[in-house]
């Protein structure tokens, strides 16, 4: 066997420790500490007898129980932290903290996440005026709890949804005063001043609904997209497009590096502009955790294309992914984004190479062909997470992504270059919309349409 193979075989097997670890119910009452000693015992015993025999399969064995038992005690490690975080929560009291996230502003809503030294990360859920910022000194006076396990009838686990953030606490309209608000930003806040205002630009050159799609399609700023807007979008299995995701970001860059080739552009150019544009959306974006992983996902998959080899790749895939569960075991059951990421990377770098194949009759004008594999491809993958995690199914979501994945490319190629060139002139930058506003209509005109056939999409 290979070294790839094997490193390929100890990866894997660190997560499977941390998946058999999420499932386990002991971290929650501690019994999971004599589980993983077992599991690494088990793993010693096999390793010394393979040894004496010099079996180098019995040895593989060994060491893969080993990293096994070494993600289990990775991730029990940080699952127990949970139960010591919320004894501190049921009654009313006074705390103080800095905001560290950019805010979460919804309809009737606002949610900060706040960092207090003495409770940890604190989810705050207030009104929507007076308006906090990223950086913010709050003092607040109310009740803290723990978040519930799950949402309503939806089975949804809110807790380990809002772990994965390492966030225990949530304070719900609290009285808060403003201690102190900074003159200075750091990097992050210069960074989420760059996207307000983009999105600012962006609102000043184009009229909704295309506005709000823009900027979701840009920056990930979904949460001004209408609400029926939004439904059609989960009816027609087109949401993917206004989330930053892994799955988002891996089918926009496939988009983008098939529009470029069919521009008979060399396949090295190709690699570095695509990789350009990933940095420069990921800096727009704010580069928060969930965007930089989707970038890193989104690399690894263009990097996949300029080598052309995907054995290759796989390796890499799977070492950030276990990298980024070492950090953060809550990733793997709690957060879809992370899984559609890696489901959809695998699917476009695995299954789209089989479906150009049984598609080579059609035509591949302006990259169809390539792009209804890759449409197909991440769709496939992800569907298992799609239907358990989100509980319905589009019936037309091969179609709607058929006709719209082609043309969002260009649109954000537009959308970004008008943004840019309107903070020098927003004269010029509305001339440069234009073609980005006529896809946009087109995009929104071709969900809706689909949204209203019967049994577009099944509720599970």
């Amino acid at each position: 066997m290979t070294k790839s193979k094997i490193f390929l075989l100890l990866l894997l097997s660190f997560i499977g420790g941390v998946f058999l670890c999420s499932i386990y119910s002991a971290p929650a009452n501690g019994g999971g500490g004599i589980f993983v000693i077992g599991i690494f015992i088990s793993g010693i015993i096999i390793t010394l007898f393979a040894l004496i025999q010099k079996n180098k399969n019995k040895l593989l064995l060994g060491i893969c129980v080993l990293f096994l038992a070494l993600g289990f005690w990775r991730s029990f490690e940080v699952f127990s932290y949970r139960g010591k975080s919320v004894e501190q929560t049921g009654e009313k009291i006074i705390f103080s903290g800095k905001i560290i996230e950019e805010p979460d502003r919804r309809s009737n809503f606002s949610q900060y996440i706040l960092e207090s030294e003495t409770l940890g990360r604190v989810l705050i859920k207030t009104n929507l005026y007076p308006e906090y910022f990223y950086g913010d000194i709050l003092k607040l006076k109310g009740k803290t709890e723990t978040p519930v396990r799950q949402l309503a009838d939806s089975g949804f686990d809110y807790q380990n949804y809002l772990a994965k953030d390492n966030i225990f606490i949530v304070s719900k309209y609290p009285v808060i005063t403003l201690v102190e608000r900074p003159a200075n930003k750091d990097f992050y806040g210069h960074l989420l001043g760059i996207k307000k205002s983009f999105i600012n630009t962006v609102n000043k050159i184009i009229f909704e609904p295309q506005a709000s799609f823009l900027a979701a399609l840009l920056v990930g700023a979904k949460r001004t997209l209408p609400p029926d807007l939004v439904d059609a979008f989960n009816r027609t299995g087109t949401s993917h497009i206004v989330a930053i995701s892994g799955y988002n970001i891996s089918i926009v860059s496939i988009m983008l590096f098939n529009f470029l080739g069919y521009m008979l552009l060399p396949r090295r150019l190709i690699f570095w502009l695509v990789g350009i544009g990933l940095i420069m959306f990921t800096l727009i974006a704010g580069a928060g955790a969930s965007v930089v992983r989707a970038a890193i996902m989104g690399g690894l998959l263009i990097l996949a294309r300029r080598e052309g080899r995907n054995y290759r790749i796989t390796n890499a895939i799977i070492f950030a992914g276990a990298a980024m569960l070492f950090f953060n075991p809550y990733l793997l059951r709690y957060d879809a984004s992370f899984q559609l990421s890696f489901l959809a990377t695998l699917g476009l770098v695995y299954l789209a190479p089989h479906f150009n194949k049984w598609f080579s009759r059609l035509p591949n004008f302006l990259s169809f062909r390539t792009n209804l594999a890759a449409t197909l491809s991440a769709q496939v993958m992800t569907l298992p997470v799609i239907l358990f995690g989100f509980g319905r199914f589009s019936l037309i979501a091969i179609l709607a992504n058929v006709l719209i994945l082609p043309v969002i490319p260009l649109t954000m190629l537009f959308g970004f270059l008008a943004g840019l060139i309107g903070f020098i002139s927003l004269k010029i930058a509305a001339i440069f919309i234009l073609p980005a506003w006529f896809m946009l209509s087109y995009q929104i005109w071709v969900v809706k349409i689909l949204s209203l056939l019967p049994f577009a999409s099944i509720s599970l």
